[in-house]
C-alpha cells in the first residue's frame, strides 16, 4: 500500500462507533456525540483522528475504561486544517489497552456543499419549500459528520442513533431497532436507533432524514428491498426497484456470497454531487438516476437508471464487502462495478445491445483520457483529499472496466468467475490490493495474470500497434505508446510496452477467420501466404490503437462498404482512424474518405463514433470559413440514415434504433438541416401549447434544436417550462437546452439564470455548462462568466470529496481549439490556483493543444478534402 503522509498514526485504532446525532432543520446545524471503542496499542499522550468543520472543545473529549475510577479528560484540542485532523492532548499517558472508549461531544453544520452531513432543498407538488438532510462521505467527508479514523483500511462497526422531529423518516445503513419519544411529551422529537452495522469503512456510513414514502419488494432469499422518494413520487421508483431486486439475485448467485445485510434501501436525493453512492444498505441517488416516469422518461434515461442501479449494487460486494486498502486502488471498486453493471444489464436486458454500447461509452472514454500525457496509471499514488477526489475519473472507472473485460476474455468466463469468488471469500470484511485480485484469478485460471495485467495498471497510457511489411507475405507488428498529440516520445515513454491480448481476423478463399488469442509482448511477425489481413484487435478487446499499411486501410474501407465487418470492428476502425489522423499518424483525407463509406450505416454504436468524428472536425473548424463546408458534408453523411428513420417510431423497432433516431436527428439539425430544425420547432411549440405532447425519446432533439437557433420567445418558453416542471429528468433536459443557444444575446442570461436565480440546484448547473461547451459562442461566454465570477464559483464548487469544480472547468474548456486558447486558460489558472481541479486543468490544456496542433498541421488538407467530397 502507498504510504500516505496523511495516514493517521496506528498507535490507536477504532473498533466500534456509537453515534448519536440531532440535526436542527431550523438552524441547519447538528449536535453530535460519539463513543468510540478503541484499542491503544502503545502508550500515548495524544490521540489524532480526522475532523473537518466540527466544533470540538477539549473538556468535551474524554477517555475511559483504562482501570481508572473516572475518565481522563483532554487538556487541549489542536486542529490541523490542511491535514483535516483533530489532536486531543491528555494530562497523563494513556496506557496500552485492548478496550477503551473515546467520547466526544461536538457540533457541526448541515452544509449546502453536497458533502458530509448536508441539507437538500426541494419543493413539494403544491409549491412548498422543504428540506431533508443526507450524507455523502466518499471519499473523505465522514470527518465532516463524525470525528473518526476516515481511512478505508480503518474498518469498524457502527451503532447509529438519530434524534429527529416526529413524522419524519430516519434511515441508516441498517434497519430500525427501536424508535421512542425523546425528552418530554412536548419535545416533538423521537430517537431512532438502528442495528449495528457489519465491519466497514467510514465512507460507507450513511443516514438520511426527511419526508419520504416508499415501495418495496423482497428477493428470492428474503432481502427486503425498498425505493424511497419524495412524497407522491414512489410510483416512479418501480423500474429501479425491479432492476435492484433482479440484480441482487443475480449477484448472489454469481459471486457465491449472499448479500449480507437484511435490507437494501435506495433513495432519491434532490441535491447530489455525483450520480449515486453505494453506502452499504442505504444507496443514495441523484433523483433523475433513480426515478422513471413511464409517460415522460426517455429510453436513454431508463437505460441509465438501470445501469447506475446495477453499478451501485455491484459495490455491495466490490467496495463494501471487500474494500481497497487505500485510494490508490480505487479502481478495484469502480472499474469492477462498471464492468459488472454492463454484465448484469446484458443479462437482464439482452435486447438492448449493452456490450456493443460498452465500446461507445467506457472504451471510448478510456481511450480519450488515457491518450493524454496528463493521464495517470490505474493504480495511482494519491495522498491529500484534493488528490483523492480527482481520480474519480475515466481511468478508475472506464479504463478499469476495459482491462477487466480484457482479462475476462483472456482467461475465460468460468475461470474469471471462480477467481472472483476466491478473491471475495478470502478478503470479505477486510481490505485488498490489486495483487490480491490477480493472485485469485491466477489460481483459478493457471495463467500468468499478474505479469500481463501489471503492464496495464501500473503505467499510464496504452499502445499503438503498427503494421509494417517485411516482404511480400510477411508482416511485422510493433508497439509504442500512443499519444493523442502525436508528439515525439520521451526516453521513458519509448521504453513502455504492454502484454497485449490480441485477436486477429484474416480472410481467404473460404471466408473470414479469427485467430486464437495471442499475447503481443514486444514485437511480433506473422506470415500472410494466401491470406489478407482484415482486422487486428478483433472486437476491440485490447485497449489499443492499430495503424495499418495504406493498402490495408483501403481493404478495410471496402470490407465496411460491402457489409463484411461486425459492429465492434466497424466501430474500432473508425475510432482508430480518427485518433490516428488527429495525432498525425494517418492522413486526415483518409479519415474523411472513411466517413463517407458510413453513409449506409444503421448501427447505433457505430454512429456514435461517426458522430464523434464529425464533431471533432466541426469543433476544429467551427470558427473558420470551412465550417459551412463541414456542415454540408456532415448532412450528406447523415442524410440516408435520417431519411430511413424519420421522426416516428415503428412497431417492433429495437431499443438501439430509438437511441439512434434521437442522435442522428439532433446531429443533422445541429449541422443546419433546415427541414429538421423546422420540424423540431413545430414539435416544440405544439408541446408548449399543449397541442401535442412531444415523445420523451425526442425531447432532447426538440428542445435542443429549438434553442440552438432560437429567439427570445424560445428562451422565455424554456425558462418558464423549467420553472413549472417538477420532474427532474425533464428539468435536466430544459437546462441542457438553455446552453444550446448560439445567439450571443441569450448566453449571459442563461448563465445568470443557471448560477444566480436561486431556481437551479447547485449540482444541476453542469447540464447548462456541458451544452455551452459544445459550441464556440457558448464556451466563450461561459469562460467569461467563469473568470468574472471566479471567487464565487470556486468557493461554491471546491468543497466536498467529489468536487465539482473540475467538472465545470472541463465542460467549458475542453472544446477550445487554438494555441492562444490554451495560453489564456493556463495563464488564468496560474493567477487563480484551483487545488481541487489540477488534473482537470492539465487535461483541458492538453486537449486544447492536441486540437490546435491538428488544425495547424492539416487545415489545408481537410479543407481540400471537404471541397472534393
Amino acid at each position: 500500500m502507498q504510504k500516505s503522509s496523511h495516514l493517521l498514526p496506528s498507535s490507536v485504532v477504532p473498533a466500534n462507533y456509537d453515534i448519536c446525532l440531532r440535526p436542527d432543520f431550523g438552524t441547519f446545524t447538528f449536535n453530535g456525540m460519539v463513543s468510540i471503542q478503541i484499542s491503544i496499542r502503545e502508550p500515548v499522550r495524544e490521540i489524532t483522528l480526522h475532523a473537518l468543520e466540527l466544533e470540538i472543545h477539549a473538556p468535551d473529549v474524554e477517555v475511559w475504561g483504562l482501570g481508572h475510577t473516572s475518565s481522563i479528560v483532554a487538556q487541549e484540542a489542536r486542529f490541523d486544517e490542511e491535514a483535516q485532523t483533530a489532536t486531543f492532548v491528555f494530562a497523563e499517558e494513556l496506557p496500552v489497552s485492548d478496550v477503551a472508549y473515546l467520547e466526544i461531544d461536538y457540533k457541526g453544520v448541515l452544509n449546502d456543499k453536497m458533502a458530509g452531513f448536508y441539507r437538500s432543498k426541494y419543493k413539494t407538488a403544491d409549491g412548498q419549500e422543504k428540506y431533508l438532510v443526507t450524507t455523502q462521505f466518499e471519499a473523505t467527508d465522514a470527518r465532516r459528520a463524525v470525528p473518526c479514523w476516515d481511512e478505508p483500511a480503518r474498518k469498524a462497526t457502527f451503532d447509529v442513533q438519530l434524534i429527529v422531529p416526529n413524522g419524519l423518516v430516519a434511515l441508516s445503513n441498517m434497519p430500525v431497532e427501536s424508535a421512542a419519544q425523546f425528552g418530554d411529551a412536548d419535545s416533538g422529537l423521537q430517537i431512532v436507533s438502528f442495528y449495528k452495522t457489519p465491519i466497514m469503512s467510514t465512507y460507507l456510513l450513511a443516514f438520511v432524514v426527511g419526508e419520504f414514502e416508499y415501495i418495496e419488494t423482497s428477493t428470492n432469499n428474503g432481502t427486503l428491498a425498498r425505493v424511497y422518494t419524495m412524497v407522491g413520487k414512489s410510483e416512479q421508483g418501480k423500474f429501479a426497484l425491479d432492476v435492484g431486486k433482479r440484480s441482487l439475485e443475480l449477484y448472489n448467485e454469481y459471486f457465491g456470497i449472499p448479500y449480507p445485510l437484511p435490507k437494501l434501501d435506495m433513495i432519491a436525493i434532490p441535491d447530489f454531487a455525483a450520480g449515486a453512492m453505494e453506502n452499504w444498505g442505504l444507496i443514495t441517488y441523484r433523483d433523475n438516476l433513480l426515478l422513471i416516469d413511464e409517460t415522460n422518461s426517455s429510453i436513454t434515461t431508463k437505460q441509465n437508471v438501470g445501469n447506475v442501479v446495477a453499478h451501485e449494487l455491484a459495490h455491495q460486494w466490490f467496495g463494501n464487502l471487500v474494500t481497497m486498502e487505500w485510494w490508490t486502488n480505487l479502481w478495484l471498486n469502480e472499474g469492477f462495478a462498471t464492468w459488472m453493471a454492463n454484465f448484469v444489464m446484458d443479462e437482464l436486458f439482452s435486447e438492448w445491445d449493452i456490450w456493443p454500447q460498452f465500446l461507445s461509452d467506457e472504451y471510448a472514454d478510456a481511450l480519450s483520457l488515457d491518450g493524454l500525457r496528463s493521464t495517470h496509471p490505474i493504480e495511482v499514488a494519491v495522498d491529500h483529499p484534493n488528490e483523492i477526489a480527482q481520480i474519480f475519473d475515466a481511468i478508475s472507472y472506464s479504463k478499469g472496466a476495459v482491462v477487466i473485460r480484457m482479462i475476462h476474455d483472456f482467461i475465460g468466463a468460468d475461470a474469471f468467475r471462480a477467481g472472483l469468488q476466491i478473491y471475495l471469500k478470502r478478503h470479505a470484511y477486510s481490505n485488498a490490493v490489486t495483487e490480491d485480485l490477480w493472485k485469485a484469478l491466477e489460481e483459478a485460471s493457471k495463467q500468468p495474470v499478474q505479469e500481463m495485467m501489471d503492464t496495464w495498471t501500473k503505467q499510464g497510457g496504452y499502445p499503438l500497434i503498427q503494421v509494417t511489411r517485411l516482404d511480400e507475405n510477411k508482416y511485422s507488428l510493433s508497439q509504442q505508446r500512443f499519444l493523442a498529440s502525436g508528439d515525439t516520445l520521451t526516453k521513458e515513454e519509448t521504453a513502455q510496452t504492454w502484454h497485449i491480448p490480441l485477436v486477429t481476423k484474416f480472410h481467404n478463399k473460404t471466408g473470414i477467420h479469427e485467430t486464437s488469442k495471442e499475447v503481443l509482448i514486444g514485437a511480433g511477425n506473422f506470415s500472410a501466404q494466401g491470406i489478407n489481413l482484415v482486422k487486428l484487435n478483433s472486437s476491440q478487446i485490447a485497449l489499443a490503437r492499430v495503424n495499418y499499411l495504406p493498402e490495408q486501410w483501403q481493404t478495410l474501407a471496402e470490407a465496411i462498404d460491402q457489409g463484411k465487418m461486425i459492429t465492434s470492428d466497424r466501430y474500432g476502425i473508425l475510432s482508430d482512424s480518427l485518433s490516428l489522423a488527429r495525432a498525425g499518424h494517418l492522413s486526415s483525407v483518409q479519415l474523411i474518405r472513411l466517413l463517407s463509406s458510413f453513409k449506409n450505416e444503421d448501427n447505433y454504436v457505430v454512429w456514435m463514433i461517426a458522430l464523434g468524428a464529425l464533431g471533432a472536425l466541426n469543433n476544429m473548424l467551427e470558427e473558420t470559413p470551412d465550417s459551412t463546408r463541414l456542415a454540408s458534408f456532415a448532412q450528406s453523411v447523415l442524410g440516408p440514415v435520417v431519411n430511413k428513420l424519420g421522426w416516428t417510431e415503428t412497431v417492433g423497432e429495437s431499443h438501439t434504433t430509438k437511441l439512434l433516431r434521437e442522435s442522428v436527428l439532433h446531429a443533422i439539425g445541429s449541422y443546419g438541416n433546415q427541414e429538421t430544425v423546422a420540424k423540431a420547432n413545430d414539435y416544440f411549440y405544439n408541446h408548449v401549447n399543449d397541442v401535442c405532447v412531444a415523445d420523451p425519446n425526442l425531447r432532447k432533439v426538440v428542445y435542443g434544436l429549438t434553442a440552438k437557433y432560437g429567439d427570445k420567445a424560445a428562451f422565455d418558453s424554456i425558462v418558464e417550462m423549467y420553472r413549472k416542471e417538477t420532474f427532474q429528468e425533464e428539468k435536466a433536459r430544459l437546462l441542457s437546452a438553455l446552453g444550446k443557444f448560439i445567439n450571443p444575446e441569450f448566453l449571459p442570461a442563461a448563465l445568470d439564470y443557471a448560477f444566480n436565480s436561486g431556481e437551479v440546484r447547485f449540482g444541476d448547473v453542469a447540464y447548462t455548462l456541458s451544452s455551452m461547451g459544445g459550441n464556440a459562442n457558448g464556451r466563450r461566454a461561459a469562460w467569461k462568466f467563469l473568470t468574472d465570477n471566479w471567487e464565487t464559483i470556486s468557493e461554491r464548487y471546491s468543497g466536498g470529496g467529489l468536487k465539482m469544480l473540475g467538472r465545470i472547468i472541463s465542460s467549458i474548456c475542453n472544446g477550445f481549439t487554438r494555441a492562444e486558447d490554451a495560453e489564456m486558460v493556463e495563464q488564468f489558472f496560474k493567477d487563480h490556483p484551483a487545488p481541487s481541479a489540477t488534473r482537470a486543468i492539465a487535461e483541458a490544456l492538453e486537449h486544447i493543444r492536441v486540437r490546435a496542433a491538428w488544425y495547424e498541421r492539416d487545415k489545408d488538407m481537410i479543407a481540400a478534402a471537404l471541397k472534393a467530397e
